[in-house]
This record gives C-alpha cells, structure tokens and sequence, in this order.
C-alpha cells in the first residue's frame, strides 16, 4: 500500500476499534483481514496495535516451539511484520516482550533455521529503536536466551545480533558491553554469570 493520509488512518483505527468492541468473532476477523489486506494494521489506535502485536508475538512463539515450526514460523512472523508495519513503530508497552521474542525466534531453536522467517526476523530487528536494541544486546541475562545460547547455531546467531545492534548502541557503557561478548571466550550461555559483564552492566544501569 502506498502512503496513507490522516484521515484514512483514523478511519482505520475508528472501524477496527468498533469491530474490536464488537462481541462478534466473524467481524472481528472480517475487520482484520480487511486491515491486514490494505496495509492498515500499522495505524490502528496505539493500544489496540500493542494487543495486536502481543498476540502475534505469542503466536509466533507458539509456533516457534513447536515440533513443526520450520513450516508455521514464516506465515506467523508475517503476520507480525504485517501488524508492525514498514516504520517498525512499537507501542512501549509492549516493547520488551517484542523484543525478547523476536530475538528468541532469531536465535532458532538450536537445530536449524527457519530459512522462509529468517530475512523477516532481520528486517524487524533492524527496525528497532536504540532503546528496543538495547534490550536485544542484554537479552542474554534473561533464562530463555541464556539456555538457547548452548548451542552452537544460536552462538552465531546471537553474534550476528550484536552486528546489526552495534550501530544502536548510543551510550559507552552499551557499546562496551558488545564489545566485552565480542571478545570475551566465555561460554555465551554463562557471561551473564561474568564478574565483568556484571561491572559493566552496573555502569550501564547508573546511566539509563
């Protein structure tokens, strides 16, 4: 879709907002696809896109757990750059569990990539903000990463995060940071564990 006006935006949000107050279902997802189909759905009133975007981020999670995600994470992380949109705009209320989800899925699950997702989970990463890549550098203190981060294939994986996170990094403390995995041989699994890492993520909390 082309550039929407003001006016179109508002009309976006003022139906999808009656659709979603709306007990029906049909409607609801008539209302959706319809959005979904225009390009619309990056203009919905902003706490209707952050209940969007965190149900598609579950979804994608979902499916990124399960046996067969190889085949369901493209059609889902899609349907989440759908909802995001070209200007990659996140509601803040829902930005860290977009983030640590999105670098979840990045990181595959250990055992391959899902190849058809994969220059999807790149272009929605490179959408983020400073604020929103700075959680992606320190995901790896978060359980789920920290075990991901066992396996080989998720080691470059996270390695190749830092890269396209490195030109966010605004503060000293954070390029440091990226700087400190980049040449540390500690396990990435255990630096969260790292009396340097800690140090500098002290220094990195004093100034944020």
């Amino acid at each position: 879709m082309g550039r929407v006006d003001e006016e179109t935006r508002r009309g976006f949000g003022i139906k999808y907002g009656r659709f979603v107050i709306s007990n029906d279902v049909q409607e609801k997802e008539a209302a959706r696809e319809f959005l979904q189909n225009a390009g619309g759905l990056e203009y919905i009133p902003e706490d209707l896109k952050a209940a969007e975007i965190e149900n598609a981020v579950d979804q994608l999670l979902d499916g990124h757990r399960s046996s067969g995600n190889f085949y369901s994470e493209p059609v889902l992380a899609r349907q989440l750059a759908g909802i995001v949109g070209n200007h990659g705009l996140i509601p803040d209320q829902v930005a860290r569990h977009y983030v640590t989800g999105l670098v979840e899925v990045f990181l595959t699950n250990g055992n391959g990539v899902a190849w058809n997702a994969e220059p999807i989970y790149e272009s929605l990463l490179s959408k983020l903000d400073t604020k929103q890549a700075l959680i992606a550098i320190l995901s790896f203190q978060g359980d789920t990463v920290a075990s991901r981060l066992q396996f080989a294939l998720s080691q470059k994986k996270f390695r190749r995060l830092l890269e396209l996170m490195k030109p966010k990094a605004t503060s000293p403390a954070a390029v440091e940071i990226i700087n400190l995995i980049e040449q540390s041989k500690i396990p990435l699994d255990r630096l969260r564990d790292d009396a340097r890492v800690k140090q500098r993520l002290a220094a990195l909390s004093l100034i944020s």
